[in-house]
Protein backbone atom coordinates (compact mmCIF):
# COMPACT_ATOMS: atom_id res chain seq x y z
CA UNK A 1 0.00 0.00 0.00
CA UNK A 2 2.92 2.35 0.69
CA UNK A 3 3.93 4.98 -1.89
CA UNK A 4 7.27 4.54 -4.14
CA UNK A 5 7.40 7.84 -4.98
CA UNK A 6 10.26 9.86 -2.49
CA UNK A 7 9.56 13.08 -3.60
CA UNK A 8 5.92 13.13 -2.07
CA UNK A 9 4.95 13.54 1.16
CA UNK A 10 3.91 10.63 3.08
CA UNK A 11 0.64 8.78 1.73
CA UNK A 12 -1.13 5.27 0.75
CA UNK A 13 -3.45 6.31 -2.16
CA UNK A 14 -4.38 2.55 -2.07
CA UNK A 15 -5.63 2.77 1.67
CA UNK A 16 -7.36 5.96 1.10
CA UNK A 17 -9.58 4.09 -1.80
CA UNK A 18 -10.00 1.39 -0.25
CA UNK A 19 -11.80 2.87 2.98
CA UNK A 20 -14.17 4.56 0.67
CA UNK A 21 -14.68 2.15 -1.14
CA UNK A 22 -15.82 0.06 1.75
CA UNK A 23 -17.72 2.59 3.25
CA UNK A 24 -19.60 3.02 -0.34
CA UNK A 25 -20.33 -0.80 0.02
CA UNK A 26 -21.45 -0.75 3.48
CA UNK A 27 -21.80 2.08 5.72
CA UNK A 28 -21.91 0.94 8.75
CA UNK A 29 -18.57 1.23 8.46
CA UNK A 30 -18.85 4.72 9.39
CA UNK A 31 -20.32 3.69 13.19
CA UNK A 32 -16.25 2.67 13.92
CA UNK A 33 -14.28 5.24 12.26
CA UNK A 34 -15.46 8.32 11.99
CA UNK A 35 -14.49 9.37 15.34
CA UNK A 36 -11.15 8.38 14.11
CA UNK A 37 -11.05 9.32 10.65
CA UNK A 38 -10.95 13.04 9.70
CA UNK A 39 -11.30 14.64 6.28
CA UNK A 40 -8.17 16.25 6.55
CA UNK A 41 -6.26 12.88 7.04
CA UNK A 42 -6.58 12.00 3.21
CA UNK A 43 -3.79 13.44 1.24
CA UNK A 44 -5.57 13.26 -2.08
CA UNK A 45 -8.45 16.22 -2.22
CA UNK A 46 -10.92 14.22 -3.90
CA UNK A 47 -11.16 11.72 -1.24
CA UNK A 48 -11.04 14.31 1.55
CA UNK A 49 -14.11 15.87 -0.55
CA UNK A 50 -15.90 12.43 -0.39
CA UNK A 51 -15.03 11.58 2.26
CA UNK A 52 -16.66 14.72 3.84
CA UNK A 53 -20.03 14.55 1.64
CA UNK A 54 -20.24 10.55 3.43
CA UNK A 55 -19.87 12.17 6.35
CA UNK A 56 -22.80 14.69 6.17
CA UNK A 57 -24.85 11.83 4.73
CA UNK A 58 -24.32 9.46 7.27
CA UNK A 59 -25.01 12.55 10.21
CA UNK A 60 -28.74 12.99 8.40
CA UNK A 61 -29.40 9.29 7.97
CA UNK A 62 -29.17 9.20 4.83
CA UNK A 63 -28.09 6.16 2.41
CA UNK A 64 -23.89 6.74 1.54
CA UNK A 65 -23.91 5.04 -2.04
CA UNK A 66 -22.77 6.55 -5.24
CA UNK A 67 -26.28 7.74 -6.08
CA UNK A 68 -26.12 10.16 -2.63
CA UNK A 69 -22.86 10.69 -3.00
CA UNK A 70 -22.79 12.10 -6.71
CA UNK A 71 -25.96 13.93 -5.49
CA UNK A 72 -24.58 15.60 -2.62
CA UNK A 73 -21.04 16.28 -3.98
CA UNK A 74 -22.92 18.36 -7.23
CA UNK A 75 -22.47 21.99 -7.10
CA UNK A 76 -19.43 21.79 -5.10
CA UNK A 77 -16.18 23.35 -5.99
CA UNK A 78 -13.52 20.92 -5.60
CA UNK A 79 -16.40 17.89 -6.91
CA UNK A 80 -15.77 18.59 -10.99
CA UNK A 81 -13.55 15.73 -11.51
CA UNK A 82 -14.85 13.67 -9.52
CA UNK A 83 -17.53 11.58 -11.61
CA UNK A 84 -19.32 7.48 -11.13
CA UNK A 85 -16.21 6.49 -13.10
CA UNK A 86 -14.18 7.63 -9.99
CA UNK A 87 -16.40 6.10 -7.61
CA UNK A 88 -16.91 2.62 -9.27
CA UNK A 89 -13.10 2.51 -8.83
CA UNK A 90 -12.73 3.30 -5.17
CA UNK A 91 -15.30 0.06 -4.78
CA UNK A 92 -13.13 -2.03 -7.26
CA UNK A 93 -10.24 -1.22 -4.62
CA UNK A 94 -12.29 -2.15 -1.81
CA UNK A 95 -11.15 -5.77 -1.78
CA UNK A 96 -8.03 -4.62 -0.60
CA UNK A 97 -9.32 -3.78 2.50
CA UNK A 98 -10.74 -6.11 5.21
CA UNK A 99 -10.34 -3.96 8.18
CA UNK A 100 -11.18 -0.62 7.93
CA UNK A 101 -10.11 0.51 11.04
CA UNK A 102 -6.51 -0.84 10.18
CA UNK A 103 -6.46 0.85 6.67
CA UNK A 104 -8.35 4.17 8.74
CA UNK A 105 -5.11 4.34 10.97
CA UNK A 106 -2.78 3.82 8.32
CA UNK A 107 -4.40 6.57 6.66
CA UNK A 108 -4.10 8.74 9.92
CA UNK A 109 -0.37 8.04 10.72
CA UNK A 110 0.61 9.19 6.92
CA UNK A 111 -1.06 12.54 7.57
CA UNK A 112 0.81 12.84 11.20
CA UNK A 113 3.87 12.55 9.25
CA UNK A 114 3.00 14.71 6.69
CA UNK A 115 2.09 17.15 9.58
CA UNK A 116 5.43 16.80 10.50
CA UNK A 117 7.00 17.58 7.47
CA UNK A 118 5.06 20.64 7.26
CA UNK A 119 5.86 21.85 10.50
CA UNK A 120 9.73 21.36 9.86
CA UNK A 121 9.41 23.30 7.13
CA UNK A 122 7.94 26.26 8.48
CA UNK A 123 10.59 25.92 11.29
CA UNK A 124 13.48 26.21 8.83
CA UNK A 125 11.97 28.54 7.39
CA UNK A 126 11.64 31.07 9.69
CA UNK A 127 15.17 30.43 11.12
CA UNK A 128 16.51 30.92 7.68
CA UNK A 129 14.54 34.28 7.50
CA UNK A 130 15.19 35.68 10.86
CA UNK A 131 11.62 36.34 11.73
CA UNK A 132 10.86 35.35 14.90
CA UNK A 133 13.55 35.26 18.18
CA UNK A 134 14.67 31.62 18.36
CA UNK A 135 12.97 31.33 21.73
CA UNK A 136 9.99 32.32 20.39
CA UNK A 137 10.82 29.72 17.50
CA UNK A 138 11.83 26.57 20.01
CA UNK A 139 7.85 27.43 21.63
CA UNK A 140 6.41 27.13 18.14
CA UNK A 141 7.74 23.94 17.97
CA UNK A 142 7.47 22.36 21.27
CA UNK A 143 3.76 23.45 20.71
CA UNK A 144 3.56 22.35 17.00
CA UNK A 145 4.81 19.50 17.86
CA UNK A 146 2.77 18.83 21.18
CA UNK A 147 -0.56 19.16 19.26
CA UNK A 148 0.67 16.57 16.82
CA UNK A 149 1.25 14.07 19.76
CA UNK A 150 -2.62 14.55 20.78
CA UNK A 151 -4.28 13.90 17.38
CA UNK A 152 -1.95 10.44 18.03
CA UNK A 153 -4.00 9.73 21.07
CA UNK A 154 -7.51 8.12 20.52
CA UNK A 155 -10.24 9.57 22.94
CA UNK A 156 -13.02 6.97 22.96
CA UNK A 157 -15.76 6.46 24.98
CA UNK A 158 -15.31 4.46 28.17
CA UNK A 159 -17.96 2.17 29.27
CA UNK A 160 -18.98 3.00 32.68
CA UNK A 161 -17.73 -0.81 34.39
CA UNK A 162 -14.66 0.06 33.21
CA UNK A 163 -14.64 3.21 35.11
CA UNK A 164 -16.33 1.90 37.89
CA UNK A 165 -13.15 -0.60 38.39
CA UNK A 166 -10.69 2.29 38.49
CA UNK A 167 -12.22 4.18 40.86
CA UNK A 168 -12.87 0.90 43.34
CA UNK A 169 -8.95 0.02 42.87
CA UNK A 170 -8.56 3.84 43.33
CA UNK A 171 -10.75 4.37 46.94
CA UNK A 172 -8.99 0.84 48.07
CA UNK A 173 -5.53 1.80 47.41
CA UNK A 174 -6.55 4.64 49.53
CA UNK A 175 -7.98 2.92 52.29
CA UNK A 176 -5.70 0.59 52.54
CA UNK A 177 -2.28 3.04 52.57
CA UNK A 178 -4.40 5.38 54.72
CA UNK A 179 -3.96 7.76 52.01
CA UNK A 180 -6.42 10.69 52.72
CA UNK A 181 -6.19 13.16 49.99
CA UNK A 182 -6.17 12.67 45.94
CA UNK A 183 -4.21 15.41 45.40
CA UNK A 184 -0.69 16.07 47.55
CA UNK A 185 -0.96 17.14 50.51
CA UNK A 186 0.26 21.28 51.43
CA UNK A 187 1.12 19.80 54.51
CA UNK A 188 -1.35 21.97 56.39
CA UNK A 189 -4.24 19.79 57.46
CA UNK A 190 -7.23 22.43 57.47
CA UNK A 191 -6.50 24.03 54.18
CA UNK A 192 -5.94 20.39 52.64
CA UNK A 193 -9.24 19.04 54.21
CA UNK A 194 -11.27 21.61 52.79
CA UNK A 195 -9.46 21.64 48.63
CA UNK A 196 -8.21 17.62 49.42
CA UNK A 197 -4.55 18.43 48.40
CA UNK A 198 -3.31 19.78 45.29
CA UNK A 199 -4.60 18.16 42.19
CA UNK A 200 -3.22 17.60 38.72
CA UNK A 201 -4.05 20.28 36.21
CA UNK A 202 -5.09 22.86 38.94
CA UNK A 203 -3.66 26.50 38.03
CA UNK A 204 -3.88 27.19 41.88
CA UNK A 205 -3.41 31.13 42.84
CA UNK A 206 -1.87 31.87 45.98
CA UNK A 207 -2.70 36.04 46.56
CA UNK A 208 -2.02 38.85 49.03
CA UNK A 209 -1.05 42.60 49.50
CA UNK A 210 2.88 42.75 50.02
CA UNK A 211 4.56 41.55 53.29
CA UNK A 212 1.58 39.16 54.08
CA UNK A 213 4.12 36.20 53.69
CA UNK A 214 2.85 34.37 50.23
CA UNK A 215 6.40 33.52 49.60
CA UNK A 216 7.03 32.25 52.91
CA UNK A 217 3.93 30.45 52.75
CA UNK A 218 4.83 28.82 49.34
CA UNK A 219 8.43 27.47 50.49
CA UNK A 220 6.66 25.95 53.44
CA UNK A 221 4.37 23.74 50.42
CA UNK A 222 7.64 23.14 48.55
CA UNK A 223 9.47 21.63 51.28
CA UNK A 224 6.31 19.51 52.39
CA UNK A 225 5.46 18.47 49.33
CA UNK A 226 9.58 17.60 48.34
CA UNK A 227 10.41 16.16 51.98
CA UNK A 228 6.83 14.29 53.27
CA UNK A 229 5.42 13.35 49.71
CA UNK A 230 8.82 13.14 47.85
CA UNK A 231 7.65 14.68 44.58
CA UNK A 232 9.58 16.71 42.85
CA UNK A 233 9.56 20.77 43.41
CA UNK A 234 10.47 23.06 40.72
CA UNK A 235 10.09 26.50 42.00
CA UNK A 236 10.66 29.88 39.90
CA UNK A 237 11.37 33.08 41.72
CA UNK A 238 11.45 36.29 39.80
CA UNK A 239 11.58 38.05 42.85
CA UNK A 240 14.49 36.44 45.22
CA UNK A 241 17.42 35.08 44.48
CA UNK A 242 18.19 31.60 45.12
CA UNK A 243 20.15 31.86 48.09
CA UNK A 244 17.61 33.92 49.79
CA UNK A 245 15.07 31.32 49.01
CA UNK A 246 16.95 28.78 50.54
CA UNK A 247 18.00 30.53 53.88
CA UNK A 248 14.35 30.75 54.06
CA UNK A 249 13.87 27.17 54.00
CA UNK A 250 16.60 26.22 55.78
CA UNK A 251 14.81 28.14 58.84
CA UNK A 252 12.10 26.45 58.67
CA UNK A 253 13.81 22.88 58.81
CA UNK A 254 16.14 23.62 60.92
CA UNK A 255 13.72 25.94 63.45
CA UNK A 256 16.91 28.26 63.46
CA UNK A 257 16.11 32.09 63.86
CA UNK A 258 15.95 33.79 60.33
CA UNK A 259 18.20 36.57 62.05
CA UNK A 260 20.79 33.95 62.62
CA UNK A 261 20.95 32.40 59.35
CA UNK A 262 21.08 35.49 57.58
CA UNK A 263 24.09 36.60 59.96
CA UNK A 264 26.05 33.43 60.50
CA UNK A 265 25.67 34.35 64.62
CA UNK A 266 25.04 30.20 65.56
CA UNK A 267 25.55 29.17 68.79
CA UNK A 268 28.12 26.26 68.86
CA UNK A 269 28.14 24.83 72.61
CA UNK A 270 25.39 23.93 75.21
CA UNK A 271 22.50 21.80 74.37
CA UNK A 272 21.13 24.26 71.59
CA UNK A 273 24.07 23.37 69.42
CA UNK A 274 22.85 25.44 66.20
CA UNK A 275 25.44 24.50 63.95
CA UNK A 276 24.52 21.02 64.44
CA UNK A 277 20.98 21.60 63.58
CA UNK A 278 22.30 23.72 60.57
CA UNK A 279 24.11 20.76 59.04
CA UNK A 280 21.39 18.00 59.91
CA UNK A 281 19.10 20.91 57.77
CA UNK A 282 20.96 20.65 55.51
CA UNK A 283 21.85 17.15 55.04
CA UNK A 284 17.88 16.18 54.94
CA UNK A 285 17.73 19.12 52.44
CA UNK A 286 20.72 18.17 50.64
CA UNK A 287 18.72 14.98 48.91
CA UNK A 288 15.35 16.61 48.43
CA UNK A 289 14.26 16.60 44.79
CA UNK A 290 14.04 20.73 44.67
CA UNK A 291 15.13 23.27 41.38
CA UNK A 292 14.90 26.32 41.72
CA UNK A 293 15.55 29.32 38.89
CA UNK A 294 15.94 32.57 40.41
CA UNK A 295 15.90 34.21 36.67
CA UNK A 296 15.46 37.90 36.91
CA UNK A 297 12.83 37.66 34.11
CA UNK A 298 10.96 35.05 32.67
CA UNK A 299 8.18 35.04 29.63
CA UNK A 300 5.49 32.12 29.56
CA UNK A 301 7.64 30.78 26.50
CA UNK A 302 10.97 30.61 28.42
CA UNK A 303 8.80 28.70 31.56
CA UNK A 304 7.33 26.67 29.28
CA UNK A 305 10.32 25.38 27.58
CA UNK A 306 12.06 24.92 30.86
CA UNK A 307 8.89 23.65 33.02
CA UNK A 308 8.66 20.67 30.31
CA UNK A 309 12.34 19.71 30.42
CA UNK A 310 11.60 19.62 34.79
CA UNK A 311 8.90 16.95 33.68
CA UNK A 312 10.99 14.71 31.44
CA UNK A 313 13.77 15.12 33.32
CA UNK A 314 13.24 14.58 36.96
CA UNK A 315 9.12 14.02 36.38
CA UNK A 316 8.15 16.79 38.80
CA UNK A 317 5.22 16.71 40.45
CA UNK A 318 4.35 20.47 41.04
CA UNK A 319 5.72 24.13 40.06
CA UNK A 320 5.50 27.29 41.84
CA UNK A 321 5.94 30.76 40.37
CA UNK A 322 6.90 33.50 42.24
CA UNK A 323 5.12 35.97 41.31
CA UNK A 324 2.70 35.99 38.30
CA UNK A 325 2.82 39.83 37.66
CA UNK A 326 6.70 39.95 37.14
CA UNK A 327 6.16 37.80 33.92
CA UNK A 328 6.50 38.55 30.61
CA UNK A 329 3.83 37.61 28.18
CA UNK A 330 5.28 35.87 24.56
CA UNK A 331 7.55 39.12 23.78
CA UNK A 332 6.81 42.88 24.46
CA UNK A 333 5.83 44.13 20.63
CA UNK A 334 2.93 41.07 20.70
CA UNK A 335 1.00 43.65 23.33
CA UNK A 336 1.82 46.82 22.35
CA UNK A 337 1.59 48.31 26.25
CA UNK A 338 -1.81 46.41 26.46
CA UNK A 339 -0.56 44.76 30.06
CA UNK A 340 -3.98 43.56 31.20
CA UNK A 341 -4.11 41.43 27.93
CA UNK A 342 -0.80 40.12 28.81
CA UNK A 343 -1.51 39.08 32.16
CA UNK A 344 -4.17 37.49 30.64
CA UNK A 345 -2.19 35.27 28.20
CA UNK A 346 0.02 34.63 30.86
CA UNK A 347 -2.52 33.16 33.41
CA UNK A 348 -4.11 31.28 30.10
CA UNK A 349 -0.95 29.60 29.65
CA UNK A 350 -0.27 28.55 33.19
CA UNK A 351 -3.54 26.80 33.30
CA UNK A 352 -3.00 25.04 29.46
CA UNK A 353 0.51 24.15 31.15
CA UNK A 354 -0.76 22.86 34.16
CA UNK A 355 -3.40 20.52 31.95
CA UNK A 356 -0.61 19.73 29.37
CA UNK A 357 2.05 18.42 32.33
CA UNK A 358 -0.61 16.85 34.33
CA UNK A 359 0.51 18.70 37.11
CA UNK A 360 -1.15 21.50 39.80
CA UNK A 361 0.97 24.82 39.73
CA UNK A 362 1.24 27.39 42.54
CA UNK A 363 1.42 31.17 41.51
CA UNK A 364 1.56 33.87 43.39
CA UNK A 365 0.26 36.77 42.44
CA UNK A 366 -0.20 40.47 43.79
CA UNK A 367 -3.52 42.16 44.71
CA UNK A 368 -4.28 45.91 44.10
CA UNK A 369 -4.21 48.41 46.17
CA UNK A 370 -8.04 48.72 46.31
CA UNK A 371 -7.69 46.87 49.46
CA UNK A 372 -6.25 48.85 51.39
CA UNK A 373 -8.71 51.40 50.93
CA UNK A 374 -11.39 49.78 52.91
CA UNK A 375 -12.37 49.65 56.08
CA UNK A 376 -12.67 45.96 55.48
CA UNK A 377 -8.78 44.86 54.45
CA UNK A 378 -9.80 41.29 53.96
CA UNK A 379 -9.33 40.32 50.20
CA UNK A 380 -11.72 39.45 47.95
CA UNK A 381 -11.57 38.37 44.20
CA UNK A 382 -12.39 41.22 42.86
CA UNK A 383 -8.62 42.89 44.11
CA UNK A 384 -6.66 40.25 41.91
CA UNK A 385 -4.40 42.47 40.30
CA UNK A 386 -4.71 43.64 36.65
CA UNK A 387 -6.69 41.00 34.80
CA UNK A 388 -10.24 39.44 35.73
CA UNK A 389 -8.59 36.35 33.68
CA UNK A 390 -6.69 35.25 36.59
CA UNK A 391 -10.31 34.71 38.39
CA UNK A 392 -11.57 33.13 35.40
CA UNK A 393 -8.56 30.24 34.37
CA UNK A 394 -7.91 29.49 38.37
CA UNK A 395 -9.56 26.14 39.79
CA UNK A 396 -8.31 27.53 43.37
CA UNK A 397 -7.73 31.29 44.41
CA UNK A 398 -6.76 31.27 48.06
CA UNK A 399 -5.56 34.93 49.98
CA UNK A 400 -3.65 35.80 52.63
CA UNK A 401 -4.70 38.03 55.30
CA UNK A 402 -2.78 38.89 58.73
CA UNK A 403 -4.98 41.34 61.02
CA UNK A 404 -1.64 41.82 62.98
CA UNK A 405 -0.38 43.81 59.59
CA UNK A 406 -3.24 46.31 60.21
CA UNK A 407 -3.67 46.47 63.74
CA UNK A 408 -0.87 45.65 66.00
CA UNK A 409 -3.42 45.40 69.27
CA UNK A 410 -5.76 42.65 67.31
CA UNK A 411 -6.09 39.23 69.63
CA UNK A 412 -5.23 37.61 66.04
CA UNK A 413 -1.24 37.78 66.51
CA UNK A 414 0.39 35.23 65.15
CA UNK A 415 -2.53 34.17 63.64
CA UNK A 416 -3.05 34.41 59.61
CA UNK A 417 -6.50 33.78 57.72
CA UNK A 418 -6.01 31.92 54.52
CA UNK A 419 -9.34 32.44 52.62
CA UNK A 420 -10.05 29.91 49.75
CA UNK A 421 -12.04 32.66 47.96
CA UNK A 422 -12.43 29.96 44.94
CA UNK A 423 -12.33 26.24 44.51
CA UNK A 424 -13.43 25.01 41.38
CA UNK A 425 -14.31 21.59 42.39
CA UNK A 426 -15.12 22.37 46.07
CA UNK A 427 -16.16 24.11 49.03
CA UNK A 428 -14.92 27.64 49.91
CA UNK A 429 -13.91 28.92 53.70
CA UNK A 430 -11.72 30.35 55.79
CA UNK A 431 -8.86 29.08 57.78
CA UNK A 432 -6.32 30.10 59.91
CA UNK A 433 -2.83 29.04 60.53
CA UNK A 434 0.03 30.20 62.28
CA UNK A 435 2.59 32.63 60.92
CA UNK A 436 6.05 31.64 63.11
CA UNK A 437 7.85 35.32 63.07
CA UNK A 438 11.36 34.01 64.13
CA UNK A 439 11.03 31.34 61.10
CA UNK A 440 9.21 34.00 58.89
CA UNK A 441 7.04 30.61 58.01
CA UNK A 442 3.99 29.06 58.43
CA UNK A 443 2.73 26.36 60.27
CA UNK A 444 0.03 24.04 61.54
CA UNK A 445 -1.81 26.16 64.62
CA UNK A 446 -1.74 24.08 67.10
CA UNK A 447 2.55 23.13 66.18
CA UNK A 448 2.82 26.80 66.11
CA UNK A 449 1.31 27.27 69.53
CA UNK A 450 4.36 24.68 70.60
CA UNK A 451 7.02 25.90 68.93
CA UNK A 452 6.24 29.54 70.63
CA UNK A 453 5.90 28.15 74.17
CA UNK A 454 9.39 26.48 73.41
CA UNK A 455 11.03 29.67 72.09
CA UNK A 456 9.06 31.22 75.10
Amino acid sequence: MAETNQNLPPHDPDAEKSILGSILLNSKILDDVADKLKPEFFYDNRNSTIYTAMLQLWGVQKPVDILFVMDALKGGSSSSDIDQDFLLELISKSSLSSNPEYTAKIIKEKYLLRVIVTVGDELKALAVNDQLPPNEILDLAQKKLYEVSLENVDRNFVPIRDILSQTFERIQHLSENQVEFRGIPTGFVDVDSILGGMHNSDLIILAARPSMGKTSLALEIVKRVALNEQKGVAMFSLEMSKDQLVDKILASVSGLDMRKIRTGKLDEDGSTNEFMKLGQAIGLLDQAPIWIDDSGSLNILELRSKARRLKSRHNIGLLVIDYLQLMSGRSERAYQGNRVQEVSDISRGLKMLAKELDIPILALSQLSRSVEGREDKRPMLSDLRESGAIEQDADVVMFIHREEMYHKDTKKKGIADILISKHRNGEVGTVELAFVHKLATFANLEGAKLTKRINE
